[in-house]
C-alpha cells in the first residue's frame, strides 16, 4: 500500500514537473513570436525584438509579397511561418445567409460606410518567413455579406491567433475555425451573424490562454462574451453582456492566483476565466469601445475615444462595482485615442491619438512626462503601437513610421516613408518589422552594420 502510494505521488510530481516545464517551453517560445494581436506580451512589445529604424521601398527591404482581397488584420508569425486572414470579393451568385431585422436600433447607413459589395471568400494564408512566399491557402467560407464596413475597415478584421500547434481565424459573423500548421481543418465554430453600429463592420480578435479560447460579440442585438475549448471548439461557458457595439479585443491576464476575463465596453467588466463569473466592472467608459486594455502594476488600464475621451487605471484585486471609487487610481478625460491601444511598458504607458497626437504618462500615477505631443511628419492612425529595443514605432495610415525612443522625454529618431494604405498594427519578431499594406506585406530586417 505505501509502495504504491508512494508511487503515485512520484508521478504526480513527474507528471506536473513535466507540465510545468511545457508551459514555461510555450511560454518561451512565445516570447520569440508574435502568435497575437498585440504580440507576445499583450501589449505591443517584443522582448526580444530589435528591428531597423530605417527603411524604405528598397533600403532594409528583405522582401514584398502581394496579398490578394482586403483585410486590416495584423499578421502573425510563429518559427518560420506568418498567418494572415483576407476576404476576395467573388464573382459568384450566393445567398444573403442573414437579413437583420429593421426595428433593429442604430443600424442606418453611416455616411463613411461603402455601399456595395460583392460575395466574398474568406481566406486563411500561411506565408513563409524568410521569402514572404505562399506556403498554402485555405477558402475557410464563400458568402455574400449581410452588412457592410467602414471604409478603413474590411471583412477579414480580426486578426487570427496561435499557440505553435494550431492557428485560429476568427471571422466574426462567419465563423471561428481551427487549422493546424500546415493548412488542414480540424473544427468550425458558428457564433451566429452580428448587427453592427450603422453597418461599420466587426472587428475584435479572440483572445487564448491554455485550453480556452475567448470571443466577445458586442452588437446591436445580444450581446455576450463566450468561452471556447481549442483543442474541438466546444462552448465552455457564455455570459450576456449589456453592452451594444465595440470593437475590443478581450485582455486575459493572472492576477492573485486568479484568471481573468477583461472585456472593454461603455462598462469595463472581467470574468472569471474558468467560470465566466463577472468579478467586478468600472463605468463611465464612452461607448464604441475599440482598445484591448493595458495590464501592469496591479492595474488595469481602459481607455476609449467615441465622443467622449475618457481613461481609467484601475486597481486589480477587487470585486463588485467600482465606478467611482477609489480603486479608480486615476484618470483621464482628454488625450484619449479612438481606435489604436495604449501601450504599457516598463513604468510608462504610452497613448497614441488616432490625429497624431502622443503621450508618455507614469503608469502608476498618471505623471505626464509629455501630453498631446504632435508627431512630426505623420497624421491618421489606426495601428496601434509596437517596440522592441526601446524604440516604439508608430505606423500612419499613409504609410508613414515615426520611430522614437523610448522613456520619458519625446525623441524622434527616424520617419520612415512607404507609398501604401496601412491600417493593420505591425509585427515585430527578432531583427524584422512587419507591415501590412493593403496591397502588400513588407518585411523589413536589420541588417548587419546598420
Amino acid at each position: 500500500m505505501k509502495r504504491s502510494l508512494l508511487i503515485g505521488a512520484w508521478m504526480f510530481v513527474v507528471l506536473w514537473a513535466s507540465a510545468a516545464l511545457l508551459a514555461e517551453d510555450v511560454a518561451e517560445k512565445s516570447l520569440a513570436n508574435w502568435p497575437q494581436w498585440r504580440g507576445p506580451t499583450f501589449n505591443g512589445v517584443a522582448p526580444v525584438g530589435d528591428p531597423p529604424v530605417r527603411w524604405s521601398a528598397t533600403e532594409n527591404l528583405q522582401w514584398k509579397a502581394p496579398i490578394d482581397g482586403r483585410g486590416h488584420s495584423t499578421p502573425i508569425v510563429w518559427g518560420e511561418r506568418i498567418f494572415l486572414v483576407t476576404a476576395i470579393p467573388i464573382d459568384k451568385e450566393l445567398p444573403q445567409p442573414y437579413v437583420i431585422p429593421a426595428d433593429t436600433p442604430r443600424i442606418k447607413k453611416h455616411d463613411a460606410v461603402i455601399t456595395a459589395w460583392k460575395p466574398q471568400a474568406l481566406v486563411l494564408a500561411c506565408l513563409d518567413r524568410a521569402s514572404g512566399r505562399k506556403r498554402w491557402q485555405q477558402t475557410v467560407h464563400e458568402v455574400m455579406p449581410h452588412q457592410a464596413y467602414h471604409w478603413k475597415g474590411s471583412f477579414a478584421s480580426a486578426s487570427p491567433i496561435t499557440d505553435g500547434k494550431h492557428v485560429y481565424a476568427y471571422f466574426g459573423s462567419f465563423g471561428l475555425y481551427c487549422y493546424d500548421m500546415d493548412g488542414r481543418f480540424v473544427w468550425k465554430k458558428d457564433l451566429g451573424p452580428q448587427a453592427m453600429e450603422d453597418g461599420l463592420g466587426e472587428g475584435s480578435s479572440p483572445a487564448l490562454l491554455g485550453t480556452t479560447l475567448i470571443v466577445v460579440v458586442d452588437h446591436e442585438l445580444q450581446s455576450f462574451v463566450v468561452a471556447i475549448d481549442k483543442r474541438t471548439g466546444e462552448e465552455i461557458w457564455r455570459q450576456n453582456r449589456e453592452e451594444v457595439s465595440n470593437w475590443s479585443t478581450p485582455r486575459i491576464f493572472k492576477h492573485e492566483g486568479r484568471r481573468q476575463v477583461v472585456v472593454n465596453g461603455e462598462i469595463v467588466r472581467s470574468y472569471d476565466l474558468r467560470s465566466g463569473e463577472l468579478l467586478w466592472q468600472c463605468g463611465h467608459q464612452s461607448e464604441g469601445a475599440i482598445p484591448m486594455p493595458a495590464v501592469g502594476h496591479g492595474l488595469l488600464f481602459a481607455t476609449s475615444g467615441y465622443g467622449t475621451d475618457t481613461f481609467h487605471a484601475i486597481s486589480l484585486g477587487q470585486r463588485g462595482d467600482l465606478t467611482d471609487s477609489e480603486h479608480v487610481v486615476w484618470s483621464l478625460d482628454r488625450g484619449t485615442p479612438y481606435v489604436p491601444c495604449p501601450m504599457l511598458w516598463g513604468d510608462e504607458i504610452y497613448l497614441l491619438e488616432d490625429r497624431s497626437f502622443f503621450s508618455c504618462l507614469g503608469a502608476v500615477d498618471g505623471k505626464q512626462h509629455y501630453f498631446k505631443r504632435r508627431l512630426p511628419g505623420v497624421r491618421n492612425f489606426s495601428a496601434s503601437p509596437v517596440g522592441a529595443a526601446d524604440r516604439i514605432y508608430l505606423l500612419s495610415e499613409e504609410g508613414r513610421t515615426a520611430v522614437l525612443k523610448r522613456g520619458p522625454q519625446l525623441e524622434v529618431l527616424a520617419v520612415n516613408s512607404l507609398d501604401e494604405k496601412f491600417y493593420a498594427s505591425p509585427a515585430i519578431v527578432g531583427n524584422e518589422i512587419y507591415l501590412r499594406g493593403d496591397k502588400h506585406l513588407f518585411c523589413f530586417s536589420k541588417w548587419s552594420g546598420q
